[in-house]
């Protein structure tokens, strides 16, 4: 996953300031390509979850830390994030406190995710 490389590059850097602009940058080229690949399916690789949806909805979680509004653009993507953090399985940690509070990111990152 290069946006989840990009990402954590990123946070990680001393250069976060500098290079936060460029970062949201490659959002605004990579995330409209996720709309028409997801189409009508529950999840990227059909319609049962599957490895890569984990991944990939961590990445997005992460960036709505980032960024809240990030995918305001992006209906199906909300959607898809919304089906993942409500899976029975998920629901009751996604929402407790211990998983909103963590940080996303170790004490060396610029930007943790944390709130």
């Amino acid at each position: 996953m290069n946006l989840r490389v990009a990402f954590v590059h990123t946070c990680y850097s001393p250069d976060f300031a500098k290079l936060s602009p460029k970062f949201l940058e490659t959002l605004a080229e990579k995330l409209p390509n996720f709309e028409p690949f997801l189409g009508e399916r529950e999840w990227f690789t059909g319609q049962k979850i599957n490895y890569p949806d984990f991944g990939l909805c961590e990445l997005l979680n992460q960036l709505t830390k980032f960024e809240p509004t990030r995918l305001a653009k992006y209906p199906k993507l909300q959607a898809y994030l919304s089906r993942f953090e409500n899976l029975p399985e998920l629901k009751n940690y996604m929402t407790s406190k211990e998983f909103n509070t963590i940080s996303c990111h170790g004490p060396s990152a610029h930007c943790r995710g944390d709130h």
